[in-house]
């Protein structure tokens, strides 16, 4: 055997056989395809008709652009005879005519150099029949016509439609001038730029729209997205004008061929979406984003020194709005509360301090409490603002000796004291009436939850029910779950028993019991104006309805 020291990369001739399989064979391939080889040629309009016979659809696509200059060369696959200058801006492949493959086509031509007619049957597209170059005697310009399968009212107009929607010429469907559109229509900002134009779009991305236009072929591309925090998102489309460089890969044109053009056009995105938010009045970059943001624009300004006010995270969140961001005030400082009994715990301290300011801490020197951002740790401004987490408690009885059995679930001190510490080691001491903290099986259960009351707070047990709620009560959403409200009013009847109990004792827990059953169970069944009087031990019942003006209230 002979040892092969070259060879060449060739197409074998068995591949024109299996040329019906290169496209899906859909009319939106096909106007697509059609479109692009009339715009390549020079065509100044395209018209489509159609006819619909008895079994199928006649379509023809008529432009009045250069011509075919060799009929061999449309039906030879991979085969282009585009002038030099298409070659450079265009890139075309010689394979857009087989979109057509296996339909049968008529292909009428007039170019400078020569007039034909094909007709080329369906077996004639793999090489397995002879064409007929017949004469042709029509203007300037190509005229496709091929059959197609009939589908569903509309649709075949629709496809034209989407086709012409970006096309950069005119398109008439049956005699009618189809819309047009620009492709950045509804951008917030437009940069055009190295044979782009980028649009820049505000809050508006989505994963399905198209984001890349080239030349009215529209196809989705992953472009770059900046998202500041809790602020805008900020997206880009791209409409090709001339980049020869960017490239399609073949034969369907569905992607971009990825390589270095691409890179620089990502580049160009990044740089466009940046370039707009330097000339916002502000932004919200996260830390890293601005670094990257200072590569294009040396003087790029910090995120606004702005926070979302400090509120209390509820156990029933599962999912809160971000409260609205504001300035920074003197005396800023951040809270990093833990859970939602650490945060509702902290948000009584606030509210007992300041009252009408729930995000504020009264004192010689008042603080102002404000959400943490951890995308913007790295900014000098956020990194100096103190950042509080709490580090412990002090229940006091007595003038200040410490509560004994602190590991109770109920403790009625004289003085409850916060304490917390900065990211420095500041220490700071809070003073408040309620520290509400996770106990074993607590989630489920307001009995467990450990909770220390001063004896002189002046919360109500509805104030105290709330609390608990807020801190413990956190909803199941198992399928064989019961409903919000169901698994809500039994927590809050079992809350409240607990709250009556630490504050009036175990009879007026049993009432308070009692009562919110009656009001919701029953209640309801007593007529308008009569009275239920109510009288029931162990050992009897009495029941009596009576008018709402005699007997005594019960």
């Amino acid at each position: 055997m002979t040892a092969l020291t070259k060879l060449r990369a060739r197409v074998s001739p068995q591949a024109i056989s299996k040329v019906t399989r290169i496209f899906n064979g859909t009319l939106d391939d096909i106007f697509n395809e059609l479109f692009q080889n009339a715009r390549r040629a020079g065509a100044t309009c395209v018209h489509v008709t159609a006819e619909h016979l008895d079994d199928a659809c006649l379509i023809t696509v008529v432009d009045d652009g250069g011509g075919i200059a060799d009929p061999v060369d449309l039906i030879s696959l991979g085969q282009s005879d585009w002038p030099g200058d298409c070659r450079t801006r265009e890139d075309p492949a010689g394979m857009g005519f087989f979109s057509l493959a296996g339909l049968d086509t008529v292909v009428s031509s007039t170019s400078t150099a020569t007039s034909f007619s094909l007709a080329i049957a369906g077996d004639a597209w793999t090489g397995e029949a002879d064409i007929d170059v017949l004469p042709w005697d029509g203007p300037g310009g190509t005229t496709i016509s091929f059959h197609f399968p009939p589908g569903p009212d509309g649709k075949l107009e629709r496809t034209v439609e989407a086709a012409a929607r970006f096309f950069p010429l005119p398109v008439t469907y049956n005699g009618k001038e189809l819309a047009r559109a620009d492709f950045l229509s509804d951008a917030y900002r437009v940069i055009e730029q190295g044979g782009f134009r980028i649009g820049v779009f505000r809050d508006r991305h989505s994963p399905h729209v198209a984001t890349l236009n080239f030349h009215g072929v529209t196809l989705k591309h992953a472009f770059p997205v900046v998202k500041e925090v809790h602020h805008t998102q900020w997206s880009v489309q791209v409409d090709i004008v001339d980049a020869p460089d960017l490239v399609l890969v073949l034969p369907a044109r569905k992607e971009i061929y990825r390589n270095a053009a691409l890179d620089h056009l990502v580049e160009l995105c990044r740089r466009a979406i940046f370039s707009t938010i330097f000339a916002e009045p502000f932004h919200r970059l996260n830390f890293e984003n601005w670094l990257e943001a200072r590569f294009y624009c040396e003087d790029f300004p910090p995120a606004a020194r702005q926070l979302p006010l400090w509120s209390p995270t509820l156990a029933r969140d599962d999912y809160r709005e971000v409260p609205l961001f504001a300035d920074l005030e003197p005396g800023a400082a951040i809270y990093d509360d833990t859970d939602s009994f650490d945060a509702v715990t902290f948000g009584r301290a606030l509210r007992r301090s300041a009252g009408d300011e729930p995000h504020k801490l009264a004192g010689p020197e008042p603080l102002a409490f404000y959400e943490p951002i951890t995308n913007f740790i790295g900014y000098p401004w956020y990194d100096a603002i103190p950042c509080f987490v709490r580090t412990g408690e002090c229940f006091t009885h007595d003038q200040g000796v410490p509560e004994e059995g602190a590991d109770a679930l109920t403790l009625r001190p004289d003085a409850i004291r916060l304490e917390l510490t900065d990211q420095h080691g500041r220490r700071l001491n809070i003073q408040t009436d309620v520290d509400i903290q996770e106990g074993d099986d607590s989630w489920g259960d307001p009995d467990y939850a450990r909770i220390a009351l001063t004896r002189t707070s002046s919360l109500t047990p509805e104030d105290l029910t709330d609390l608990i709620i807020d801190a413990v009560f956190s909803p199941s959403d198992d399928s064989d779950a019961d409903s919000y409200d169901t698994q809500e009013t039994r927590f809050r009847h079992e809350a409240a028993v607990r709250a009556h109990a630490i504050l009036e004792g175990e009879d007026a827990a049993i009432i308070a019991g009692i009562r919110m059953t009656f009001a919701d169970r029953i209640a309801w069944r007593i007529p308008h104006g009569r009275k239920l009087q109510l009288t029931w031990s162990s050992g009897s019942s009495d029941l009596t309805l009576v008018d709402a003006g005699e007997g005594t209230d019960q």
